[in-house]
């Protein structure tokens, strides 16, 4: 049943579903992080340091954004679909739209790993 609605069959529910999980990967992420604060309380320069340091916790961060971009483009995507008519303007927006996901995906990583 699952792979009949993940084919050719059903083609935008690969996406639908894309979009739902990255949702809550990120729910999921609000919730831990909201736990560690609640257990650790940073205070200062060096206490946010020290709380945003562990390896763990930056690649969860960066997983959380890598969801974000793709939710991000998935809602981008559609609503370019629905509102801009023009075919180029829509593809111009897009890969404009692209571009800056791509820049501030790139620019997270180098913030997360130079802590």
């Amino acid at each position: 049943m699952l792979v009949d609605l993940l084919t050719r069959r059903y083609p935008g529910m690969r996406l639908w579903l894309t979009q739902r999980l990255t949702a809550l990967v990120m729910a999921g992420y609000i919730v831990l992080l909201l736990l560690l604060l609640l257990v650790r309380q940073p205070d200062g320069y060096a206490g946010w340091h020290a709380f945003v340091s562990p390896w763990w916790l930056r690649l969860a961060t960066l997983l959380v954004f890598v969801c974000l971009v793709m939710h991000a483009w998935l809602g981008i995507r559609d609503v370019m679909r629905d509102y801009v008519r023009n075919i180029v303007l829509r593809g111009y927006l897009q890969l404009l739209m692209e571009i800056m996901l791509a820049i501030y995906l790139i620019w997270l990583a180098v913030i997360l790993w130079n802590i």
